[in-house]
């Protein structure tokens, strides 16, 4: 079997789906990662951090050279648009450019199935490669949870309400994602305080907030890691030097932050990775 996970940016798979690639080359299945936005700042350094990390993951690495959103366009320099900038603005003809060079791979290298980011935490490369993954026909899709991104308790949920999934997931308030904000390490770097989250934090709570469309049936898989696993995985990450410092600087907060995520979200202490299958949902008379 070959799989193939896509990934926005350099350490997006390896962060969202590492027990996922440890389960499949452990069943001596060929596991790609197609990277795609990988063209820009630092670009050169980071692609060497992906080739190191992937080679002791035991996955294909694969780099499609778009460049990442700050150095496409200029209006991502400012956060609050790299976020929360419309999907509307971006030009189709390139979304439909990267869809076709993803629907190419696919045959070209006879991927038996597909994993790309639900998009939670908005960024905008994010959104354009679930975007494309929505479209893709020929190849069985799933969709992964974009971490660390969804450690924030609330982001799921309102990604799930903007995508309009019928997803049943705890309910969160935004009291409760405020309050959140200093329980995870990431979040200093990621939301910062001051203007951003001045800027940003009520447009996360608009989304948690927004009612579903319920026009699209989610239905989830979860893998619960063991500890050989997550050790194997911090592992792998460290080979990000120039990342990890803003998001897991070491294995005690790699650990901690993700058992506080799920110890919130479900009452387990465990590290469990999603991956969500999405379908037109059926419409009772």
């Amino acid at each position: 079997m070959k799989i193939c996970i896509v990934s926005p940016h350099l350490d997006d798979a390896l962060l969202s789906c590492g027990i996922l690639m440890q389960r499949h080359v452990a069943a001596s299945n060929e596991v790609f990662v197609l990277n795609i936005f990988t063209a820009g700042t630092n670009a050169a350094n980071r692609r060497t951090e992906e080739q190191n990390a992937m080679a002791k993951a035991g996955a294909a690495v694969f780099f499609l050279d778009e460049l990442d959103a700050p150095d496409r366009n200029p209006v991502y320099w400012a956060n609050e648009k790299l976020f929360f900038g419309a999907l509307d603005d971006v030009p189709a003809d390139y979304i439909s450019k990267v869809e076709n060079r993803l629907h190419d791979f696919f045959a070209e290298h006879k991927i038996d199935l597909a994993y790309f980011p639900l998009g939670a935490g908005n960024h905008i490369d994010h959104r354009i490669t679930y975007t494309a993954g929505l479209r893709i026909k020929d190849t069985p899709v799933k969709f992964y949870e974009d971490r660390p991104y969804i450690l924030w308790p609330g982001v799921l949920q309102g990604r799930m309400n903007q995508i309009g999934s019928n997803a049943v997931l705890p309910v969160i308030t935004a009291e409760a994602m405020r309050a959140g904000l200093g329980g995870y390490h990431y979040l200093k770097h990621f939301v910062p305080e001051g203007a951003y989250q001045q800027e940003c934090l009520p447009l996360y709570f608009q989304a948690l907030n927004q009612p579903s469309s319920n026009t699209l049936h989610a239905a989830s898989e979860t893998l619960v890691a063991t500890e050989a696993e997550l050790k194997h995985l911090y592992d792998c990450l460290a080979m990000y030097e120039s990342q990890m410092g803003f998001i897991y600087p070491d294995y005690e907060t790699f650990v901690k932050d993700s058992l506080a995520y799920e110890q919130a979200t479900s009452g387990q202490r465990v590290y469990a990775e999603r991956s969500w299958t999405l379908s037109p949902a059926l419409l009772s008379a």
